[in-house]
């Protein structure tokens, strides 16, 4: 974010831009100091904050860019009341919302029968101020056709750990993110596994900012430090590392974790969640927020038996089971196995309908470079199945989406 101050207008006159929605909010410098939006407080959302006097003429190039505004309005100034009306009736169709101190209904009523869409109380509280945006980017979107951007939330987690969830997340969400990049659509890869993580390190990426800079920024969270965190591979996929140092679960505020990921479901069309082995308030709250659930086994007794626990957890849940996939990783080609794809369905009383198969010495020598399995054998067995776990995301896409518009 950054101050744009213009030299030539006086010094109580700046803006303060968030992201670049159009959607503007206008204040004097007493309410801006008043209010505790500022700092810490400043909603993640994006808008762009200007300091003008309650009564001053709006500048001609904000209100060209603008879909919404909230304006400061005192009732008792002639100046101030013909500045809204003059914006409304010049701007019919621009979302515009009052805001005004120690507001009595009669001034509610009379501001509501001008014409403009909303009334909020001054001094305007951080609180609120989401509340607001969240109502007018809803409104925006409905006045263009569409609904607010969420992109797909995938959770990926693990019967018990060393079943390789991991090299499953970052080698799916990367051919995910090349197929997606042709068509100008993005996709990240979450690391929560705050304490031993290792996705950065698999795909040969370090960066000197990692989760715990979102989960620590508190309100600060927006758009440009979400991007400016996550790290870009050569496929298009975005990645946010695990914190480089071990955080304690606990230690994890569950508000920001949600704030940073309705944040990602806003900027990228797919998110993958690469979660911990330990079960948390948050990182279940997370699976039930995805529309895919991909449970990694590996076709042991030790794994299926915990496999079927994390299963019936789900359930209690009220997840739904359409959404949870078993993925069988390391699957033996042997004509005869001690335990085959049938006999894990029949133990977890879940379907296992997706299964990696067993090729050590390709997928170590892909880790081990950092790099995609495909680049060394795109033929494999391994790619194929791989693929069809980014289908299986593409096709409950598509299911939500023809959902939506039934």
């Amino acid at each position: 974010m950054g101050i744009v101050t213009n030299a030539a207008e006086p010094a109580e006159s700046w803006t303060l831009n968030v992201g670049d929605e159009g959607i503007h909010l206008i204040l004097s410098e007493r309410e801006v100091q008043a209010s505790d939006i500022l700092g810490d407080r400043l909603s993640g959302q994006a808008l762009a904050l200007s300091m003008l006097p309650a009564d001053a003429a709006l500048p001609a190039p904000i209100v060209a860019e603008a879909k919404a505004i909230i304006l400061e309005v005192e009732p008792d100034s002639d100046a101030s009341m013909k500045r809204l009306i003059a914006l409304r009736t010049g701007h019919p169709k621009l979302k515009l919302v009052a805001a005004v101190r120690d507001a009595q209904v009669p001034v509610v009523r009379a501001l509501l029968r001008s014409g403009i869409d909303d009334v909020v109380s001054l001094p305007l509280q951080a609180s609120e101020l989401t509340a607001i945006l969240d109502d007018l980017r809803a409104a925006i979107a409905a006045d263009n056709g569409a609904a607010v951007k969420t992109g797909q939330l995938v959770s990926i987690i693990k019967s018990v750990g060393g079943v390789g969830a991991t090299t499953i997340a970052t080698q799916a969400a990367s051919l995910h993110a090349q197929a997606v990049k042709k068509e100008g659509g993005e996709v990240c890869l979450f690391d929560f596994d705050i304490q031993f993580g290792n996705a950065g390190t698999f795909m040969g990426i370090t960066s000197p900012l990692t989760l715990a800079d979102l989960l620590t920024s508190g309100s600060r969270v927006d758009r440009e430090l979400l991007r400016t965190v996550t790290v870009e591979a050569s496929t298009g996929l975005r990645v946010v590392t695990a914190p480089a140092e071990i955080m304690p679960i606990e230690a994890v505020n569950p508000d920001q974790v949600f704030r940073v990921i309705e944040l990602a479901q806003r900027s990228f069309d797919t998110v993958y969640l690469d979660l911990p082995g330990n079960w948390t308030n948050w990182s279940m709250s997370l699976v039930a927020r995805s529309q895919v659930i991909f449970l990694v086994v590996e076709l042991t007794i030790a794994s299926l038996r915990q496999a079927r626990r994390q299963i019936a957890l789900l359930k209690s849940q009220d997840i739904d089971p359409s959404r949870i996939h078993v993925i069988a990783n390391r699957v033996e080609k042997k004509f005869f196995r001690a335990i085959g794809l049938e006999d894990a369905a029949a133990a977890l009383d879940h379907p296992v309908s997706l299964s990696i198969a067993n090729d050590f010495p390709l997928v170590s020598s892909a880790l081990d470079q950092g790099v995609l399995i495909q680049e060394l054998k795109a033929r494999s067995k391994v790619c194929k199945d791989l693929q069809d776990i980014v289908d299986c995301c593409v096709e409950a896409a598509a299911a939500s989406t023809q959902a939506e518009k039934s």
